[in-house]
């Protein structure tokens, strides 16, 4: 019987989570915060670009159907909302700071950022993708008038094949996402878990 017992001590210790460090994990949270930071202002220079250029695409063309300046409208307010929503994700992320100092405080910050950051890259990324679509649905009328045939058959094609890359690609965004900021949660919690069994 004290073979058994001294072999579930054993088994006990070897299952119990390591300990973790306050300033490694801290640190660990930093560097995670940093490059999703760093990773959302490279998404917003890039839109910032394509805004500029969709702009200069507007205004460098004299005789456009009503149906091609609509187009570009919705092209450069989906530019403006998606850029106004990562400039704001960028702020509260690289502003949020103060918050590791408050545990709680932060986990909780960060579950409600990772909720709001899988709702703009599910139901209103949809939503965004549907108004992309009637934008070069509208700017395709114009094609399929000033253009021979195969350029809109080609053209639709192309649209279409881009839409289902950048579907894959979101799945997969999405998911890496989820997963650096659950990550973060995970080693924040784990370190509360220690602390509030450490002061017990």
């Amino acid at each position: 019987m004290k073979d058994f017992d001294a072999l579930k001590d054993i088994w006990h210790s070897q299952l119990a989570a390591p300990r973790l460090s306050y300033e490694d994990i801290l640190k660990g949270i930093r560097k995670s915060k940093a490059s999703f930071a760093n990773k959302l202002l490279v998404e917003t220079i890039g839109m910032f670009f394509a805004i500029v250029l969709f702009a200069l695409i507007w205004l460098d063309s004299s005789s456009m159907m009503w149906t091609t300046h609509l187009s570009l409208l919705i092209f450069l307010v989906c530019c403006l909302y998606y850029l106004f929503v990562q400039v704001r994700d960028y702020r509260s992320i690289s502003n949020s700071e103060h918050l590791l100092k408050e545990p709680e405080e932060y986990i909780s910050y960060l579950k409600d950022y990772r909720r709001k950051r899988y709702a703009l890259n599910t139901r209103k990324y949809t939503v965004y993708s549907i108004f992309i679509g009637i934008a070069f649905g509208l700017y395709f009328v114009e094609i399929y008038f000033s253009s021979p045939l195969w350029h809109t058959i080609a053209g639709i094609v192309a649209i279409a094949l881009w839409f289902i890359i950048c579907w894959y690609l979101m799945k997969t965004y999405i998911r890496r996402e989820q997963e650096r900021l659950t990550g973060m949660i995970e080693k924040l919690e784990r370190l509360e878990k220690q602390f509030s069994t450490e002061h017990n």
